[in-house]
């Protein structure tokens, strides 16, 4: 992933002085091990984890032929979601989540 920020920098360094620790922390590398369902709730305008990140990681989870996972886009959204209608969104498809997997 492309996380290259000061945020991800504290954590892992930079990138090209500490290659090994984000592609040990990204999960673009390890998506063919799914196996349980992955929902992906990510903001577009999200200044910590790039867009695009989510994106590639999508589009890996495709070439794939992963099927137990679902993108949601929040175009107005950080990092941190803000507006309600998008926290309400959020829950309702986490519920929706737990609700098929831990009740069977």
């Amino acid at each position: 992933m492309l996380a290259d920020n000061g945020y991800t920098d504290e954590i892992l360094n930079e990138p090209y002085n500490d290659e090994k620790a984000y592609r040990l922390s990204s999960p673009i590398y390890f998506a063919n091990g799914l196996k349980g369902n992955l929902l992906m709730l990510h903001g577009m305008v999200d200044q910590n984890v790039n867009y695009q990140d989510i994106i590639r990681l999508t589009q890996r989870l495709i070439e794939l032929h992963k099927d137990n996972w679902e993108l949601a886009s929040y175009p107005v959204e950080d990092h941190g979601f803000e507006q309600p209608s998008s926290w309400a969104d959020e829950y309702k498809r986490i519920y929706k989540l737990f609700e098929q997997t831990l009740k069977k």
